[in-house]
């Protein structure tokens, strides 16, 4: 947000064969040679046959449109001509702008490209009528119904055919033609010399080290995301019936208060935006394109990209300078183009539409102010955000700032309050087939079956005189916590894990219970007479008893969570235990949160005020957020104001579900941690450290699980060959058989892996490559 974005000044060969191949289709298209043929078929259709056909007519009209010629004899004058050909000059360099840009922003849909053709066709058929009347009056042209009955449909017609011709040469260039935002490739030298190369160094952010960092980045996300603060309000804040997903190492009521505001602030750049809309739209409507073509001219003002390839600096002094040049020019060209709508002898409304009253001049006056002080608009907001940001979201600066207050609504009091109910508890209802929401799709996922056979004795094979001694799953799992527990307290006693029993300082080990949001409609510990939303704490006498029988939609895991790199990473592992007759059960579930996006560690590369170097860039990068913001303020500001009532029908509804519906989903649905997930990693070790966590807390579970069963008399011979094969090997022993990585052999074997970075869930029952035996997944 904060960071100049210098586009590629350089077109790509592919995209200048395209614009090539445009020109020269409309130069052959629209020359002499080809136009004769259809003014010879004219004639002879309608002079001399004397054809009647509507249809024929219109299409052969509409191919005199790109007609340029180099004799004046079909316009009696050279002034008629020179008319003629500039407004073909017109349509075509209007054509290939449109082409280069939806190219290069990869936004060339079908319908895109229809509408452009469309209005740069109209446009230069009002430009050539604009442009004889000013300047070639000695020659007489139709009334003017008559003038629009022809030019309108025939640009109509022609702006088709040119849509279709621009989306099939922007089919192949819908991405950018970049391997990132703001690269363009080296010099051919440079590429023979080392290698295919970028002038323009990709954006590198800070990552996390501090603890809380991951709630700063996400309260610094609701200021420079637009689409993560409504989604954080509209699908977790005003969802009242529904669960609240985990989130760990996160204050998430913190992180919806700051939504909140960020809205707020948005809300009242929206309401000016809105107004200068509002005003325009009333005296001259389709001057509204305008704003877009004022700011798309002013944008190419660029300076050079940059050479450095190991960071990036801010633009100087001479690109504000060429923008404004750039903004100069196109205020002369419109005052230009306004006289010369206001030349065409328009009807009153048409005239309207076209602010073309006055010689065209309150239209210009009017468009230039809303430009400007829509400009200004943004600018005042993107100061004030990065003046938040850099008083408010420093890593020095946050812990210190008091809570954003909230308005005063009931309902938002008590959502929050469940919110932060939820926050400390240690339920899970969730929602589908994600039990796990909040903490990422599963990285990988094994099981063990033990059987519960008696030792045998020390001296020899014999069972023990005394018999194994029963014991409680409850016991078990506490024997495993007090194992993590006592690992992160003590720390490892060999030297090769000292690094990771400290990573371990900040493991949390806890009970969470996953209940599905459709199977608790009519059980007491979740539905609460009180509160719309489930319960978030069990009492643990009952997440004893439901640790006991693990049966139904309500399960119960041990949730180990070690945050990382300031909460950016955070490996969780899930064990759930149960006992079926005299087999013990064990299923592992290893899930990695992944680092948040790394456009929302920007608060870390912002040290003190703002520079004026700092200043330049916020001004130059506000030009393509000012017409974003101004065509969607009208919109957004209604959806604003219509938030109270949306959520009040929206909950009237739910309440006739809630009553209606025996299957009511209260699950959770939206993980505002999810939300934020970046798509890659942005540190290789952070992988490295979520994956020794893993396996180390795997390493200790398992342990405990020996130790356990050893001293209580139980034959852990098979469970030893298991577990040797799960560390050393990556293998998992089941009743004989063996799994290998996503290999299963022996019958009924069964696996499930992931590759680090892989986001779908396992597909239980898929056959494994290289199976032999049996079947893997």
């Amino acid at each position: 947000m904060f960071l100049s974005r210098h586009r590629a000044s350089k077109t790509p060969p592919a995209l200048r064969g395209r614009l090539a191949l445009l020109v020269l289709s409309l130069g052959v298209f629209g020359s002499p040679w080809v136009q004769r043929r259809f003014q010879d078929l004219y004639e002879r259709k309608f002079y001399i046959e004397g054809s009647q056909s509507k249809t024929l007519r219109r299409l052969l009209e509409a191919a005199y449109v790109p007609g340029w010629d180099t004799s004046d004899a079909r316009y009696g004058t050279t002034g008629g001509l020179v008319v003629n050909d500039l407004a073909v000059l017109f349509l075509i360099a209007g054509l290939a702008f449109f082409l280069w840009r939806m190219s290069v922003r990869g936004k060339s849909g079908l319908l895109r490209c229809l509408v452009v053709g469309v209005s740069v066709s109209v446009a230069a058929n009002l430009v050539w009528w604009g442009l004889h009347k000013a300047f070639v009056p000695e020659v007489r042209l139709p009334p003017t119904d008559m003038m629009l009955d022809y030019l309108l449909p025939s640009g109509l017609l022609f702006g088709l055919a040119a849509g279709v011709l621009l989306a099939l040469l922007s089919r192949r260039a819908g991405a950018r033609t970049g391997s990132s935002v703001g690269a363009v490739r080296a010099p051919l030298r440079r590429w023979r010399e080392g290698g295919l190369g970028m002038t323009t160094a990709p954006v590198h952010m800070p990552v996390g080290s501090a603890p809380g960092d991951v709630t700063r980045y996400l309260c610094a996300a609701a200021y420079i995301d637009e689409s993560f603060a409504e989604r954080v309000v509209e699908d977790l804040l005003a969802d009242e019936a529904g669960a609240v997903a985990a989130s760990p190492d996160i204050d998430l009521v913190t992180v919806v208060r700051h939504c909140l505001t960020a809205q707020e602030l948005r809300g009242r750049r929206d309401l000016g935006l809105t107004a200068a809309y509002a005003v325009l739209a009333v005296f001259a409507p389709l001057w509204l394109l305008f704003v877009t073509v004022f700011l798309s001219a002013a944008q190419q003002a660029r300076a050079r990209p940059s050479r450095a390839t190991r960071g990036r600096h801010e633009p100087e002094s001479r690109v504000l300078v060429g923008t404004a040049i750039t903004a100069g020019i196109t205020v002369l060209v419109a005052f230009a183009f306004g006289y010369l709508l206001s030349a065409l002898p328009a009807p009153g409304f048409v005239s309207w539409l076209l602010g073309a009253y006055l010689a065209g001049v309150p239209a210009v006056l009017l468009s230039l102010a809303t430009v400007a002080f829509a400009y200004v608009t943004v600018v005042r907001h993107e100061l004030a955000v990065d003046r938040l940001l850099r008083t408010t979201m420093t890593r020095e600066a946050f812990a210190r700032q008091p809570r954003p207050t909230v308005p005063p609504r009931k309902w938002m009091a008590e959502r929050l309050a469940a919110i932060r109910e939820a926050q400390d508890g240690n339920v899970t209802v969730y929602s589908g087939y994600k039990p796990f929401i909040g903490y990422a799709e599963a990285a990988s996922q094994w099981s063990l079956a033990v059987p519960l056979l008696p030792a045998g004795h020390p001296m020899g094979g014999l069972p023990r005189p005394d018999g194994p001694q029963a014991f409680t799953v409850t016991e078990l799992v506490e024997q495993v916590r007090a194992r993590l527990l006592a690992t992160a307290t003590r720390g490892a006693p060999d030297g090769a894990e000292a690094d990771l029993a400290q990573s371990l300082a900040s493991l949390v080990v806890e009970d969470r219970i996953f209940a599905s949001g459709t199977g608790i409609g009519d059980d007491e510990r979740f539905i609460r007479a009180r509160s719309l939303t489930p319960a978030a704490r069990l009492a643990a006498d009952e997440v004893e008893r439901i640790t006991e029988r693990p049966t139904g939609a309500v399960r119960h895991c041990l949730a180990v969570h070690v945050p990382l790199w300031g909460g950016d990473v955070v490996p969780s592992v899930f064990l759930h235990f149960s006992t079926t007759g005299r087999t013990l059960h064990l299923h592992c579930s290893n899930h990695v949160l992944g680092p948040v996006r790394a456009e929302y560690h920007v608060v870390d590369r912002l040290r003190g005020p703002l520079s004026p170097a700092a200043r330049r860039g916020l001004l130059l990068d506000a030009l393509p957020r000012t017409g974003k913001a101004f065509y969607a303020a009208p919109f957004r500001a209604l959806r604003q104001a219509w938030f109270d009532e949306r959520h009040s029908r929206r909950m009237v509804d739910e309440l006739k579900a809630l009553e209606q519906d025996p299957v009511y989903d209260f699950g959770a649905r939206v993980s505002v941690r999810e939300l934020a997930l970046s798509p890659n990693y942005h540190n290789y070790f952070q992988v490295v450290d979520a994956t020794r966590i893993t396996a180390l807390v795997e390493r200790h579970t398992l342990a405990a699980i020996r130790e356990f069963l050893d001293a209580r008399g139980y034959d852990t011979t098979d469970f030893r060959a298991q577990q040797q094969t799960i560390l050393n090997q990556g293998l998992i022993q089941q009743g004989g058989t063996s799994i290998i990585g996503n290999q299963a052999i022996g019958t009924g074997a069964t696996a499930t892996q992931h590759v680090p970075g892989q986001h779908a869930p396992a597909q239980p029952g898929a056959a494994a490559t290289g199976a032999v035996g049996g079947s893997g997944t």
